[in-house]
């Protein structure tokens, strides 16, 4: 390590001038708080090890370093002061090749005071498997653009709906932002299920909701490729909008006493959002629908029948909402027949009761509601299709079988950030997963009554306030959800 070292910082003095090797992507970080730059590396040759050096504005400082992709454990990833810059150096004791595009995550501290602060970086060296210095770029710039962060106004009712330009992280923040993931209808009563994200991609609509009125100052950010599925539909202007309700859709706005229904035209706010609900299907009442759980511990489901997982303890069915690098999915309790569905459990045979509740959800999961197995490819159109094996959501390289009543995953092509030439070549890397925590909405005569529930994925005590704030426990008298109970603490 020590002689690999000593090469390229000795390569610095005689590289030559090539295509843009370097690349930095501008950030958007509030005060005080955190953004992700990504460096990219594009150079036509694979290479075995890069270098450079990056000058920070006064008030910026690197709080972690780390390479993004798939290496092996002896890749090493080292960064330290060199005079007024910061030095990146990555290489591998075997000098195994890195792939080309590969990028380098620097996730920086910015507490700078200006709006806009400029970061440099030079010195760029990379290095292919002989040892030779293949390509440099003298600078690479970009910019750290800092903010104050984006005011939300909460009235006395708690709630409201926003719509940014800008990324947004409720990370610490009092206010919690959600997505409309799906309804359910019960009887006549129809219900908003809200699931709660903490990185919000800009232009994306929210519900934000908090425990008392105020202005709320919420930190922007720079997100890797992050969409969610939603049903809130966002008006991203500063003008109001007119939204007439279209065929058997159902739609609501947001009041002071909660979702209502409006079915002729209405106005709908600057940045504020409304939500759309496909008609709810008919009831598929049937037998229950036999499923087996494998040695992975999970497996998918596309039932025939409406289905009722809330007594089946010892697993959990989710549906799959977002992607951000790894899936976002949030737990689901019913589900109308055709629901692409993900579950979760102990290796088993198992059967889910048939359900008198019909069910709508945003959904990546695509499902084959047929006795007969179909044929997917590894990829349609704008989406890359991921199969779900004995370890996760895997990709492939040539058409393969989806058994009867089973579900893949669709993902768009372009949020995808590995290099285009491994795209759908070999059945890696596994998804990892990221379980978000859902609220319920009861809506009757038009108006929403409050959350009626929260799920949870523990068996700890878990607790939230009435805003649907997750807290370690109360600090005051009032009505509290406990374990998704109502509890009123004296």
């Amino acid at each position: 390590m020590k002689k690999l070292f000593t090469m390229l910082v000795a390569s610095v003095c005689c590289t030559m001038a090539y295509a843009q090797s370097i690349s930095v992507d501008d950030v958007n970080v509030a005060k005080g708080g955190t953004g992700q730059v990504e460096v990219s590396i594009a150079n036509p040759t694979n290479y075995t090890a890069f270098q450079f050096d990056l000058k920070l504005p006064a008030g910026v400082s690197v709080k972690e370093a780390k390479l993004k992709g798939e290496y092996g454990t002896s890749r090493h990833f080292l960064n330290g002061k060199v005079g007024d810059k910061v030095r990146f150096l990555s290489y591998d004791d075997a000098n195994a090749k890195l792939a080309e595009g590969e990028k380098v995550l620097l996730t920086l501290e910015a507490t700078a005071e200006a709006e806009t602060a400029a970061m440099t970086s030079d010195g760029i060296v990379i290095v292919d498997p002989a040892g030779a210095s293949v390509g440099a770029e003298e600078t690479a710039s970009a910019n750290i653009n800092v903010s104050e962060g984006v005011k939300i106004e909460i009235g006395s009712s708690g709630k409201t709906t926003f719509v940014s330009d800008k990324a947004l992280d409720f990370t610490g923040s009092e206010a919690v932002a959600y997505v409309v993931m799906g309804a359910e209808k019960k009887g006549d009563k129809i219900s908003l299920w809200l699931a709660q994200i903490d990185q919000v991609p800009a232009e994306m609509p929210i519900v934000v909701k908090a425990a008392t009125a105020g202005t709320y100052t919420i930190k922007t950010t720079t997100l890797p490729k992050t969409y969610f599925k939603n049903l809130l539909v966002g008006n991203n202007s500063d003008t109001k909008l007119s939204v007439t309700p279209e065929g058997t859709d159902l739609y609501y706005f947001l009041s002071t006493s909660g979702f209502s229904k409006f079915t002729s035209t209405r106005e709908i706010g600057a940045h504020k959002a409304y939500v759309r609900v496909p008609a709810l299907p008919t009831a598929t009442v049937g037998e229950s629908v036999p499923f087996t759980i494998g040695s992975g511990q999970r497996t998918s489901l596309c039932p025939g029948v409406d289905v009722d997982f809330s007594s089946l303890t010892n697993l959990k069915a989710y549906v799959i909402l977002g992607w951000n690098g790894s899936i976002i999915m949030a737990p689901v309790d019913y589900a109308s027949a055709g629901t692409p569905l993900y579950i979760k459990g102990p290796q088993g045979e198992y059967s889910v009761p048939s359900s008198a509740i019909q069910t709508v959800y945003t959904n990546m999961l695509v499902g084959n509601n047929s006795d007969e197995a179909i044929t997917i490819h590894p990829t349609d159109g704008d989406y890359t299709n991921y199969f779900l094996s004995s370890n996760g959501f895997s990709k492939f390289s040539a058409d393969r079988q989806t058994g009867a009543h089973k579900s893949y995953l669709q993902v768009l092509t372009s949020y995808l950030t590995e290099p285009a030439s491994t795209r759908g070549v070999n059945e890696s890397p596994v998804l990892n997963e990221i379980i978000v925590d859902v609220a319920k909405s009861i809506i009757s005569d038009g108006e929403t009554t409050g959350i009626n529930r929260v799920v949870q994925e523990d068996g700890n005590d878990t607790w939230y306030n009435l805003s649907g704030q997750r807290i370690s426990a109360p600090t005051k008298k009032g009505l509290y959800i406990k374990n998704g109970k109502k509890v009123i603490v004296k």
